[in-house]
């Protein structure tokens, strides 16, 4: 299950294009999958508003227009049952799927619970991104959870997180890896070096 933004940070879109196409359940769109296809700069966290504009021209320049085109039919939100569990796939909220930033590590109760009550039927689990910091809440009989993300993490940990869901139980997982490579591919693009400085240390130091 995959909860948005396949592109647009990294060095290689369509190779993760190509995947999430073939091996994923479900996926749905991202902010800026949303921005890519379209342009735009919806949802975009305002302090790396510069980084987002210069690889959004870079991944439109280099992806097919039949690959644009897929990630911009990329459903909002997608429900799902696995295992007899219903899940609900968003990449941001649910009262704004693309935009609402609303870290579940700080957000207030009240404003979970309205979000789960748009929601009808109530899912078992709510599954959101967006924000890249893992967390999970409870919301009456749903579990709100926040994988975190596999390529640009937040949480001051640099390290890809996802979660697992087996036998009823949602756990998730840290996965430490080198960066080099894509450190290194990172400095081949022919874009501002400022902006592959500023990429490289998010990927050194799992922060913005």
């Amino acid at each position: 299950l995959f909860l948005g933004d396949i592109v647009n940070f990294g060095p290689d879109p369509k190779r993760c294009l190509d995947w999430v196409r073939t091996n994923a359940t479900a996926a749905v769109r991202g902010n800026h999958d949303h921005g890519v296809a379209f342009g735009g700069e919806l949802g975009v966290n305002p302090g790396l508003l510069a980084e987002y504009r210069v690889m959004r021209d870079f991944t439109q320049n280099v992806l097919p227009a039949a690959d644009r085109g897929w990630l911009g039919n990329l459903p909002l939100s997608q429900d799902v049952e696995l295992d007899g569990a219903r899940f609900h796939l968003v990449h941001a909220m649910p009262s704004d799927p693309l935009a609402r930033r609303l870290a579940l590590v700080s957000a207030r109760q009240e404003d979970l619970e309205a979000e789960v009550a748009q929601l009808s039927p109530r899912p078992d689990v709510l599954m959101v991104g967006h924000t890249h910091l893992p967390g999970m809440r409870k919301v009456g009989d749903t579990i709100i959870v926040n994988p975190g993300s596999l390529g640009q993490p937040r949480n001051g940990i640099p390290d890809a997180t996802y979660a697992v869901w087996r036998d009823g139980d949602l756990q998730i997982h840290h996965l430490h890896y080198d960066h080099d490579t894509t450190q290194r591919k990172l400095m081949m693009l022919p874009i501002d070096p400022d902006v592959v400085d500023r990429l490289q240390e998010i990927l050194e130091t799992g922060s913005a």
